[in-house]
């Protein structure tokens, strides 16, 4: 004899439930900031920051979670996209489009060449090349004493797309929560 189990999917599971609560309490928490901190601009700002790095993590969970590799050199594209579009704005380029297709295919190209390399290796190769090639990226950017060396390179003129200017501290907060739900709503399986 055999007993009938029902079986409980992994989407409706309690565990899977509680974190789909928390995750869309913290978004509508994260959503109340601007209002809240609306005569604080270094809230906004903060937590700016704080919603791009959210957004590199969603990346992170993609490439580590669903596609199963470890890589510690993650933040060189994230660092790649920063250099490009501060080295154009650096140069009087502001257009946010041109500075976007720009940083596309530096990431592309880089991820082409590094790829080439890095995923015809395993296990902890593949950890320690990643890592290899984010740390001599790293060590080429803080070579650039032009663009700031040691101290880094920060955006001379915010970057403007068809009106919406990435300079104002609202703006570009509530362009990157947008990112950040839609990059959450494209993951879930």
């Amino acid at each position: 004899m055999s007993s009938a189990t029902s079986v409980i999917p992994a989407s409706s599971s309690p565990r899977s439930s509680l974190g789909t609560v928390v995750g869309i309490v913290l978004l509508i928490a994260l959503a109340l900031v601007p209002l809240l901190a609306s005569t604080d601009p270094f809230v906004v700002t903060l937590f700016s920051r704080i919603l791009v790095f959210a957004i590199a993590a969603v990346s992170l969970n993609l490439i580590l979670g669903y596609g199963g590799l470890v890589s510690f050199g993650h933040a060189l594209y994230l660092g790649l996209g920063v250099y490009s579009a501060s080295i154009l704005s650096f140069h009087g380029i502001d257009n946010g489009w041109i500075q976007l297709l720009v940083t596309l295919v530096v990431c592309c190209l880089i991820g082409l060449l590094t790829g080439a390399i890095v995923l015809r290796t395993t296990g902890i190769a593949f950890i320690m090349i990643t890592l290899a090639f984010a740390q001599m990226f790293y060590f080429l950017f803080v070579s650039l004493s032009q663009y700031g060396g040691d101290d880094g390179m920060r955006l001379a003129s915010g970057s403007k797309f068809s009106g919406i200017d990435l300079a104002q501290a609202n703006t570009l907060y509530w362009v990157a929560f947008v990112i950040l739900c839609v990059s959450l709503y494209g993951t879930q399986g």
